[in-house]
């Protein structure tokens, strides 16, 4: 009888383990003086899963398999935490953390990965999908401008590119999933190839990166994360529907994901089709004359835009290998009244909102990359491989260049210009952890790019280019209120440009002058350096950082051999040959405070840039050969100074009631000129407050948003450069409202938003429609629904 029940007991202990092969990781966030950390972010690696704490500060991680886990707790103005849990089938554990007031060396906002670096020293405010869904923008550049010191440089609503503390283009580097993102971003109409709806989580560095990143981050860097890795034998997955009412644009995306025996593989499609946007204003004047915007509408500014991803790999106790093909694809109208000079005739309305006439661009761009993580222990090995083939091509009339059809081979040929930009690139870094908290990491980059060129326009010849480098990162906590670190890195690059001569004829077809660009072959060595600490005050109430640093920049062909006219930013661009490599000598410091329910932080830069690399109106006055170009800019370089504040604080009134403000101001100088730098963004104000309604069974994270943004004057000396035009002051007011409704099992997330809510008529600085006084988008009101599901396998 007893061996029949230990029989029986054993049988069932059996079942109960087979049926409960899952575990779950719960806990609680708190201060060191044991109050609730809500809105926490708690990082679960290697997967990759990312969680929020709830209004009392609980997290929660379900359907975990044996597996060792990093758990990685960051919170606005804490030190991040990392934990590791050794979990096992069918057990669940509690786990208690508490976080010390932080604030980095290097003012930043970060959403940190498994390769991160230095964590402990840069401020941690993670950017997740939800901040996306209910910020949703025309592109993922004017979602994240909503982020204090952070700006957009756009051409209408579908094509924009992210401003750091007034740098962009070839001084910020977007780090895409390890590999960095290559899409001609030295042009102003060039926006960031990436689908929005493919983002999870976002890293944005203000400061510089040159040091772990090389030449182009000394402004900054946005790190775009790995999708997470689901659960052992479970899938999951969401379709999501968009719909603006300003420019009728329709747009989804579905996602699937599995993980098959700890072998995962995740794919999504996005399409979006959007018509010709509307603006609050009938006319625009250019030159004093006043020009019609027939329906307040721009015409030709229609646009679609498709993506596909695919991500597979495998996640053993070894590492994790991940295999990435994307395909972005773009095809998107330009104002009938940017090319040239604007004309009432070129601007009537053609009974179509929704077509793509010229002029117009298309961009296709491919990526395949492999990411390799190998673990030694609490150590491991990072490295990234990749390969980008981005294809720009836009189409005009060739009138507007002076090109006889006589000297076409196909007289119906609108391509104007065709880029063909190929680029390979390794990266990867070994991290090794000491005892007596010290960290050392040792590091290399490398890329090779070719251009190719192609139809009746002339801008930039074909070139080949080279980038290397190599660095190291130490970082030493002295004592539990003191932490240092520092890094030196050093790079070569090469230019290398084939000799190209386009000719210029008249009306009578006769050759009257050409454009040139020289053949050049250039070598570039520099290197940079950085020391940094991070001091806590009165048991870490207050924290002050300091950080000072040398970085660098090499020209880029665009700066030194272009030769043409660049219909994106309306105007004809000349480059200069004998640049020299930009030197910047930057300064960072920050303090931070956290008392009850309030916390603020001030943060201060001073820029210093010898040989700073600028585009600017050639003086004395030089103009085009071209017809209708004007005036010629060209590359130059000056010494210059960008510095700045930004200021934060958050008020949690009561756990449904939140208020918070972000102030951002930046000055640039030129000493040579005793004006601003062209295109420095406006100082701005921005507003929040959040309410989360009473929840129940029915509606979960409900949320209602007000928010109100200010955007100071750009006039003047102080804030324009030569030949630079005024903008006025201008404020918005935006309203969101979002819910997750539960029906049963099933979850729906549903946001809504209403941009510009009063139909405010405004100019913005960095828009490029802005040389043409066209305003910017009126009222739009933007709805997202999106249905996830998950199961096991």
């Amino acid at each position: 009888m007893l061996n029949f029940s230990i029989r029986i007991l054993f049988i069932c202990t059996i079942i109960l383990c087979q049926t409960n092969l899952f575990s779950q990781v719960s806990g609680l966030v708190s201060d060191e003086h044991n109050l609730p950390l809500p809105g926490a972010t708690v990082l679960l690696f290697p997967d990759s899963t990312q969680t929020i704490t709830d209004s009392k500060g609980r997290f929660e991680f379900q359907n975990l398999t044996d597996y060792r886990y990093e758990i990685r707790c960051s919170y606005i103005g804490f030190v991040t935490d990392t934990t590791f849990v050794n979990v096992e089938s069918g057990k669940s554990q509690y786990l208690k953390i508490f976080l010390d007031h932080d604030y980095n060396i290097i003012q930043t906002i970060v959403v940190s990965d498994e390769h991160a670096k230095l964590e402990q020293t840069l401020q941690n405010e993670h950017i997740h999908e939800d901040f996306l869904q209910r910020n949703l923008e025309g592109s993922f550049a004017k979602t994240i401008e909503k982020l204090p010191g952070i700006s957009a440089i756009n051409v209408g609503v579908g094509i924009a590119k992210p401003v750091i503390r007034g740098l962009s283009s070839n001084r910020i580097i977007v780090n895409h999933q390890g590999i960095k993102q290559e899409s001609q971003q030295w042009g102003s109409d060039h926006g960031l190839e990436i689908d929005q709806f493919d983002v999870e989580s976002v890293e944005i560095i203000k400061g510089p990166g040159s040091l772990q990143y090389g030449s182009d981050g000394l402004g900054g860097v946005i790190n775009i994360m790995p999708d997470k890795i689901l659960p052992k034998n479970t899938f999951s997955g969401s379709i999501l529907g968009v719909h603006k009412t300003n420019n009728f644009h329709w747009g989804g995306s579905a996602k699937l994901g599995l993980n098959l025996n700890d072998w995962f593989l995740t794919t999504r499609y996005s399409k979006q089709e959007f018509s010709d946007y509307g603006v609050p204003d009938s006319t625009f004047t250019y030159n004093s004359f006043a020009l019609p915007i027939y329906d307040e509408r721009l015409k030709n500014t229609a646009g679609k835009e498709n993506n596909i991803s695919i991500n597979a790999g495998v996640k053993k106790y070894w590492g994790i290998t991940r295999l990435l093909y994307s395909h972005y694809s773009l095809q998107a109208g330009l104002f009938s009244g940017a090319i040239g000079i604007p004309r009432s005739y070129a601007l009537t309305h053609d009974g179509s909102y929704r077509d793509i006439d010229v002029p117009s661009q298309e961009v296709d761009h491919y990526r395949v990359s492999l990411n390799q993580i190998i673990f030694f222990g609490n150590n491991h090995l990072a490295f990234d491989v990749g390969f980008q083939r981005n294809l720009r091509r836009e189409f005009s009339e060739p009138e507007f260049h002076s090109i006889p059809i006589t000297q076409l081979e196909d007289p119906n040929d609108k391509l104007a210009i065709e880029l063909l930009l190929e680029t390979f690139s390794i990266a990867g870094h070994y991290e090794h952890i000491y005892p007596n908290h010290w960290k050392n990491i040792i590091g290399t980059n490398v890329q090779w790019q070719h251009n190719q060129r192609d139809g009746f326009e002339h801008l930039l010849p074909e070139f080949k280019t080279f980038r290397g480098g190599l660095y190291s990162i130490t970082e030493k906590e002295m004592n539990e209120n003191l932490l240092m670190n520092a890094g030196l890195r050093f790079d070569l690059g090469r230019n290398n440009t084939e000799f190209y001569r386009q000719f210029i004829w008249d009306s009578n077809v006769n050759i009257v002058d050409s454009l040139i660009s020289p053949a050049t072959d250039d070598l570039f060595f520099n290197w940079s350096a950085s020391v940094g600490s991070n001091l806590k005050l009165k048991d870490g109430i207050w924290t002050i950082k300091a950080n000072i640093g040398k970085s660098f920049r090499v020209p880029y062909p665009a700066e030194t051999v272009s030769n043409g006219v660049h219909h994106g930013t309306f105007r004809h661009e000349v480059g200069t040959p004998d640049l020299k490599s930009e030197h910047g000598y930057q300064l960072d410091l920050g303090a931070h405070w956290q008392k009850s329910k309030f916390s603020g932080s001030l943060a201060l830069y001073f820029n210093y840039f010898d040989n700073y690399i600028y585009l600017g109106p050639t003086f004395p006055a030089r103009f085009s050969p071209l017809p209708e170009a004007g005036q010629i800019f060209r590359y130059r370089q000056d010494d210059a100074i960008y510095t700045g504040f930004e200021i934060q604080w958050e008020w949690l009134a009561s756990h449904k009631i939140k208020l918070n403000q972000a102030i951002d101001f930046i000055q640039s100088y030129n000493p040579k000129t005793n004006l601003a730098l062209p295109f420095t963004p406006q100082p701005s104000i921005r507003t929040d407050f959040n309410f989360n309604p009473v929840e129940n069974n029915l509606f979960e994270e409900s949320y209602i948003q007000l928010s109100h943004q200010y955007h100071f004057a750009a006039s003047g000396a102080s804030r324009t450069d030569r030949s630079e035009q005024n903008t006025p002051a201008y404020q918005l007011f935006d309203i969101g409202i979002g819910t997750n409704l539960h029906l049963g099992k099933q979850e729906i997330n549903i946001n809504c938003q209403v941009q510009n809510f009063f139909n405010t008529k405004y100019l913005a600085h960095l828009s490029r429609y802005r040389l043409i006084n066209v305003p910017e988008q009126g009222r739009n009101i933007v709805i997202t629904i999106k249905v996830p599901f998950n199961g096991k396998l």
